[in-house]
């Protein structure tokens, strides 16, 4: 067959990139500086404004934190299921078409030009229906992927929004294979308390 129709592979979750930075800082208090932390956070005094301030930074590393996030290998899960099923309708859908071609292989030595004319258009058109549909599928689960990044985005910003103000901290950074990070060291990972976090309130969620 000339035009050898490829069912769409699957797709996994990218991982979720945020940065978030405190603003608005003002003053620490005594009973804040006193709080026990979460993780050791760094702190390194820098300029702004011509004011000396300290800056307090932290980090998630991005591909643990995908691995570990129960609501997130749900949300794929269900994903890589949907894509699995549109690669077996499109296998499904091009083997008969493939049959119809080779049938009109068969029987074109039968039909006279105009017949054969109208075969191949009839079957030129189910070619293109069947590319329109395989687009038409994999949009919606482009479409569908998107929403459920979006999700994942909006638990993390929330978690990761009220860990801050709790531990304190002006700047969350993501450390990820694209190296926003060249090396965090151990003490400023909050991953674990990140991951814990999102795991219950998705238990809690669940048990509603």
């Amino acid at each position: 067959m000339d035009n050898v129709f490829k069912a769409i592979s699957i797709v996994a979750l990218g991982g979720v990139i945020l940065l978030f930075a405190l603003q608005n800082r003002g003053p620490r208090s005594q009973e804040a500086a006193d709080e026990p932390k979460t993780a050791a956070i760094l702190q390194k005094d820098v300029q702004m404004n011509g004011e000396i301030i300290g800056l307090r930074v932290a980090y998630v590393r991005m591909d643990s934190l995908v691995a570990n996030y129960e609501h997130h290998k749900e949300l794929k899960k269900q994903l890589e299921q949907k894509y699995k099923s549109l690669e077996a309708d499109m296998a499904r859908r091009t083997k008969i078409f493939e049959e119809n071609y080779r049938e009109l292989e068969k029987e074109a030595k039968n039909l006279s030009p105009r017949e054969l004319q109208a075969a191949e258009a009839d079957l030129m058109n189910k070619q293109q229906e069947l590319i329109r549909y395989r687009d038409a599928r994999a949009q919606e689960l482009l479409a569908e992927e998107a929403k459920l990044n979006a999700i994942i985005k909006k638990d993390l910003d929330e978690v990761v929004d009220q860990l801050a103000k709790e531990a304190g901290l002006d700047l969350v950074l993501t450390y990820d294979a694209a190296g926003t990070i060249l090396y965090g060291k151990a003490d400023f990972d909050i991953t674990d308390e990140v991951v814990k976090r999102l795991n219950q309130r998705y238990t809690s969620g669940q048990q509603k």
